[in-house]
């Protein structure tokens, strides 16, 4: 990027001019765009504090919203879920859709205020991540995570949910840990 203070560039005696024709091809007109751009940025481009605070009265809003808009979302996979049966693939389209839509929630919830609902849908990914195949105790597992995701918002419980928190999130942790035990053992 160049600045106004910069010294002009000199012409590479090389390459021609773009602003003159090419006396070997008279018939081709080089033309250069204007970049109008740089004059619709104001300050240079850095965010300004009025910027900033339009920013986070925006995030503040949707914080507010956020429950409400949420457990669509967390009915939605739970249908998702609901909707799965022993034998389903990870790589299968209602699986990958499952993963997709916790995935979402757990990028969301620590963006509102709602980090236990982030580290429950991190659990839910973790886990489909690392299941091959679903079988009936794998679907439970989905559905507690589901649950567990529905006493959050429903709840609204901002922040990590405190001692309660703790428990339900590493109760989740723990039953991926010894169903995924489990199923090593029984494929050795």
């Amino acid at each position: 990027m160049s600045d106004e203070s910069d010294p002009p560039k000199r012409p590479d005696p090389k390459r021609p001019d773009p602003k003159r024709p090419d006396p070997q091809r008279p018939d081709v007109e080089i033309f250069t765009p204007p970049h109008p751009l740089k004059s619709k940025v104001k300050g240079g481009g850095a965010p300004t504090a009025e910027m900033l605070a339009r920013a986070e009265a925006a995030v503040a809003k949707m914080s507010d919203d956020y429950p409400t808009w949420a457990a669509d979302e967390v009915e939605a996979l739970a249908a998702v879920v609901d909707g799965l049966g022993p034998g389903a693939h990870r790589e299968d389209d209602a699986v990958r859709q499952a993963f997709q839509m916790a995935h979402d929630m757990r990028g969301q919830g620590g963006s509102f205020g709602y980090p236990l609902m982030t580290r429950i849908a991190n659990s839910c990914c973790r886990f489909l991540d690392r299941v091959e195949t679903l079988d009936a105790g794998a679907i439970a597992i989905l559905q507690t995570h589901v649950s567990a995701m529905r006493a959050v918002i429903g709840n609204r419980v901002k922040g990590d949910g405190g001692p309660i928190g703790a428990k339900i999130a590493d109760g989740l942790d723990a039953a991926v840990e010894k169903y995924l035990g489990r199923r090593l053992d029984m494929e050795d």
